[in-house]
């Protein structure tokens, strides 16, 4: 693999929209049989949300190695929605340079924090939030799924 220096965050493309399905794809098809569905970020149209310029990736090169989808929340919040590393990639600090960038965008449109959910059965994400400050705020079920809920001040 390559040195993480040479991994760039761009805006995400619309021609980038196939290899970020895939991607997604293929980041939570393992967690499929877990939830018995897919998990949400796996069933998205990424096109449209490519167009609302607030969908950013992680590249080498040509290749996708990870992305991040966020929004604006009404109450001034930031909600990160998607986050999704390759499993080739993982490991390698992706994830968090891909929140950290996030983060900071989401206090320079002056958000006053961020918030995520992640699928309870997902342990990986569990353990990455909380490393980057967020706290667990709740848990419980919606849309057909068992999620835990953080926030993080910005």
């Amino acid at each position: 693999m390559t040195e993480d220096v040479d991994i760039l965050l761009r805006r995400a493309e619309g021609q980038d929209a196939a290899a970020i399905t895939d991607l997604v794809a293929a980041a939570f098809a393992s967690y499929t049989p877990l939830i018995g569905k897919p998990p949400a970020p796996a069933l998205y149209d990424y096109a449209p949300l490519i167009e609302t310029g607030r969908v950013r990736v992680a590249v080498f090169g040509a290749q996708i190695l990870g992305v991040i989808y966020t929004y604006p929340e009404d109450d001034g919040g930031v909600m990160l929605d998607v986050l999704a590393v390759s499993e080739a990639a993982r490991g390698r600090g992706i994830a968090k340079r891909l929140i950290l960038e996030a983060e900071a965008r989401a206090r320079r449109d002056g958000a006053t924090e961020m918030r995520v959910y992640t699928n309870a059965v997902m342990s990986g994400p569990q353990r990455l939030y909380p490393k980057l400050g967020y706290t667990e705020t709740h848990r419980g079920k919606s849309d057909g799924y068992d999620r835990i809920h953080y926030e993080k001040r910005l």
